[in-house]
């Protein structure tokens, strides 16, 4: 169980990661020794797995954001670590989950424009073999996007 420091020090780097020792010691209320200690204890006991930065996809020329929904041709252990390769070493899958449902996976995906989803979705999914049918859903406008975990639900 977290007690309340460590539960404010996750709150604070999921804001910012840069945070300096003294700058968490500040929010949470600690010295700065305890403090990086609680911080070195969350990132060895795998509650912080990694820090990053976060992009706006709009200027590095990122204008197309899309779900695509996936259903395999089958479940075999061969076609899902196919897949899985495949989306694991697939920059432009930002995202990949398991669902429930008439589809196998749920991916979000970036790409430069339409055509070049559509160029991901034809050219690179289709052709692994492994994939039955797929469902591109569009994404107009993000309305909210925010990495950071709920800590105290």
């Amino acid at each position: 169980m977290l007690d309340k420091f460590e539960k404010l020090i996750l709150k604070a780097l999921q804001r910012n990661a840069r945070a300096s020792t003294q700058e968490l010691s500040d929010v949470v209320g600690l010295s700065q020794s305890p403090c990086w200690r609680r911080v070195k204890r969350l990132e060895e006991d795998g509650y912080i797995t990694r820090y990053s930065a976060i992009l706006d996809g709009k200027k590095l020329g990122l204008h197309a954001l899309a779900h695509v929904q996936v259903s395999l041709l089958d479940h075999t252990e061969t076609s899902v670590d196919v897949f899985q390769r495949f989306i694991e070493q697939n920059e432009q899958v930002l995202e990949c989950a398991s669902t429930t449902g008439g589809f196998d996976y749920i991916l979000k995906v970036a790409a430069t424009d339409p055509e070049a989803l559509e160029q991901f979705i034809m050219h690179s999914l289709g052709r692994l073999g492994v994939v039955r049918t797929t469902t591109t859903i569009f994404i107009l406008r993000q309305l909210k996007v925010y990495g950071a975990l709920p800590i105290d639900i």
